[in-house]
């Protein structure tokens, strides 16, 4: 590769080689043989004078250098994309990949996501369902929704909702427990969510300092995914934060039997590389969620049926 500057191919199978650690799947991708990957990432560090990514017996590793590039080349790549279709194809759609907590993406998000599609029919979103723990590392998201207390390495962060919390259960299941006071929260089943966060402890502290809390073989559940439907079953009574239950409040379906609301730590924010890598598409889909957290937030914490 000679002159100054690097071909768009070569810096795409960069990328792609970025996202998968690993050529053979690059080259399957890009529908490439594995050696003409290999050729465009040597080429670039050719050019550039520096290895972009470290051989290793258990597969790639991406190198402090090739980090910085990938993160710059991301943002430019997509700036061109965008460009792109603008001009040549207006009518086309411009993707964003978000992550998403599960429980916000079902209750939250998915919801209202038409709402979004309406203002912005340029912009198609792809939701990914993940946690911050326990995932692939080499994935790269423009955005990502995540239950957190808002302070993350490399991440601009902005709440959303959920820091208000509050006591709920089933009609169904008030009726065979009632759940008058707090007298009577000892003979009520109550549910708790296995992650940290929306703890018993939490709630008591500020809703029932004298109260013992439940037992310590009280069910779990992992996750708001599985809890809610539990609760909507009539399963249990359990903390959560109220603006995943706003619909189920303003319907009926679920009750706040003592109408507290006690807040904590965690809630849902948005969080966004550092530097951003969106653009004016990532900036509109940031504006539209953080009104709409702030609207979840005003309609949980109203939504008292006692």
């Amino acid at each position: 590769m000679k002159g100054s500057r690097n071909s768009l191919s070569s810096l795409r199978v960069f990328l792609a080689a970025g996202r998968h650690l690993n050529f053979s799947r690059t080259a399957e991708e890009l529908h490439l043989t594995q050696s003409a990957v290999s050729k465009h990432i040597q080429a670039l560090e050719e050019r550039l004078g520096t290895a972009l990514f470290k051989r290793t017996p258990t597969g790639l590793r991406v190198t402090y250098a090739g980090a910085l590039y990938l993160e710059k080349i991301t943002a430019a790549v997509r700036l061109i994309d965008e460009a792109d279709a603008l001009v040549a194809h207006p009518n086309a759609r411009v993707n964003l990949n978000i992550a998403v907590s599960p429980s916000f993406a079902q209750y939250c998000l998915i919801p209202k996501l038409q709402e979004f599609f309406e203002m912005h029919p340029e912009i198609r979103i792809n939701v990914r369902p993940r946690l911050m723990l326990g995932r692939d590392k080499a994935e790269r998201f423009d955005a990502e929704i995540q239950l957190h207390t808002g302070y993350a390495s490399g991440m601009a962060t902005q709440y959303l909702c959920g820091k208000r919390m509050a006591l709920v259960a089933s009609p169904a299941l008030l009726a065979r427990q009632p759940l008058r006071n707090l007298t009577d929260l000892d003979g009520v089943t109550l549910l708790k969510r296995a992650q940290r966060g929306y703890s018993w402890d939490d709630w008591k502290t500020e809703a029932a300092p004298a109260w013992a809390g439940p037992s310590p073989s009280a069910p779990e559940y992992e996750g708001f995914s599985l809890l809610l439907p539990a609760l909507l079953h009539g399963l249990g009574a359990a903390v959560v934060p109220l603006c995943l239950v706003g619909d189920a409040l303003a319907s009926g379906a679920l009750i706040r039997p003592l109408g507290e609301s006690v807040e904590g730590r965690y809630g849902y924010h948005l969080m966004v590389p550092r530097p951003s890598q969106g653009g004016p598409y990532l900036d509109a889909f940031s504006t539209w969620v953080t009104h709409l957290g702030e609207r979840l937030d005003d309609t949980g914490g109203h939504s008292t049926q006692e």
